[in-house]
């Protein structure tokens, strides 16, 4: 068994954060930003009302680190901040019951294997529906769709997309 058995994309477990939270909020902001590193403060309220967030967490990438990181290190990287703080509010993988947090390199190993399988769609989108930016997940979604990404993970773009309308 491997470590991405477990692994949950950051896009699944925001619908169930959704699901769960329909009156919740999740907020990014940069923290620091230069011009080889970025790190982004992912902060989620579970009522989007309550001035004081359930959980934060940060997450760090360096430009040009990796091959998403050499054009989209800031969206790589609040897609992290944000599976981060999910993980933090309990919206992530377990294994024997207990919280299954990944190692850098378990998630160096995850973000490869998704380069070459997805090229990262599903990340991208994330970040676009988070910003509500619809046409921007058209595109994402028709060069998905180009690329031969498979049905799911389609859907969840579609998803992400129809949740903006």
């Amino acid at each position: 068994m491997s470590f991405l058995d477990n692994y949950e994309p950051v896009a699944d477990r925001i619908s169930k954060f959704w699901a769960m939270y329909p009156l919740g909020r999740l907020h990014t902001e940069i923290v620091l930003i230069n011009e080889t590193e970025i790190v982004i403060k992912a902060s989620a309220y579970t009522d989007r009302e309550d001035p004081r967030p359930a959980a934060i967490d940060f997450a760090q990438e360096t430009r040009g680190s990796s091959n998403i990181n050499k054009q989209s290190f800031i969206e790589n990287c609040s897609t992290s901040a944000l599976g981060r703080v999910l993980a933090t509010l309990n919206f992530q993988p377990k294994k024997d019951g207990k919280a299954v947090r990944p190692s850098r390199e378990e998630m160096k190993a995850v973000s490869r294997a998704s380069i070459a399988q997805t090229k990262d769609y599903l990340s991208l989108a994330t970040v676009e529906a988070l910003a509500g930016n619809l046409e921007a997940l058209r595109g994402i979604y028709k060069d998905a769709q180009g690329a031969g990404l498979d049905a799911d993970d389609l859907k969840k773009i579609a998803d992400l997309a129809s949740s903006l309308k």
